[in-house]
């Protein structure tokens, strides 16, 4: 059973999709376990509640995306966090599934689509693979499903790796998020490495997640702390501490 107060649930076909209010404070998006899929201050829908998903937007810090693809958007975490605080980009979002959508808008205050902001209901897999005009400077790929058994796993997304390097901008960075602290049990980490080669470093967080970093270039090796500074105090995240504690892949 689930602690907090449940203020909506329904499904679809891949599961039950609930909303939970804890202490007043917290709402959560679950899929029909314990796992807060996304989550949000109800007192700020724009801060980034979950350390994951504020190291997914590290490279912010020494890139400014014009154009942004979120692959598996949830509750909309990271697309309300870029557009409210990084209002002149222009953001992708991929979706499996369109009652997913439907709640994010309604309970976690997910922008309706305008010229800054699209949805795409389709898997991952399936849009990647679709001749697309577009290049994005940042591609963040966070796309789960829950089991039968209620169990979160990571959708194995390995034969569009090739697919996601192309749709990089020259300077571009795709960031993957993985369940658990072993880097190297993302699916198709070894093809994801070799395709990146020594543009791909990793971190984890509070050994619940790893979050992999890669880039069309190489990442700079510092950063002035102005650049810190501006960014905390846009988001007040603590990114200095992210960056520092990035680690180079070896292949």
């Amino acid at each position: 059973m689930l602690s907090g107060e449940l203020i909506y649930q329904t499904s679809d076909e891949y599961g039950s999709i609930e909303v939970i209010e804890y202490m007043q404070q917290i709402r959560a998006m679950h899929f029909g376990n314990k796992t807060q899929q996304s989550a949000n201050l109800l007192c700020n829908p724009f801060f980034l509640v979950h350390k994951y998903a504020q190291a997914m937007t590290l490279p912010l810090c020494w890139i400014k995306p014009k154009r942004v693809l979120v692959l598996g958007l949830g509750a909309g975490s990271i697309v309300k966090y870029l557009y409210n605080y990084h209002p002149n980009i222009i953001i992708d979002a991929v979706e499996l599934r369109p009652k997913v959508t439907e709640v994010a808008i309604k309970y976690f205050s997910l922008p309706e689509t305008d010229e800054h902001f699209t949805i795409f209901n389709d898997s991952a897999d399936n849009w990647l693979k679709l001749s697309n005009e577009n290049e994005y400077d940042l591609i963040i790929v966070d796309v789960f499903l829950t089991s039968n058994t209620d169990i979160d796993i990571t959708v194995d997304v390995s034969s569009s790796f090739n697919n996601i390097h192309d749709l990089l901008s020259g300077t571009g960075v795709a960031v993957f998020n993985h369940l658990g602290n072993d880097v190297y049990s993302y699916p198709g980490f070894n093809r994801l490495s070799n395709i990146f080669n020594e543009n791909a470093f990793y971190l984890d967080i509070e050994s619940t997640n790893s979050i992999i970093i890669t880039s069309r270039t190489s990442i700079p090796h510092e950063i002035k702390q102005s650049e810190f500074d501006r960014l905390s105090l846009i988001s007040t995240l603590p990114y200095h501490e992210y960056f520092h504690s990035l680690k180079s892949i070896i292949t």
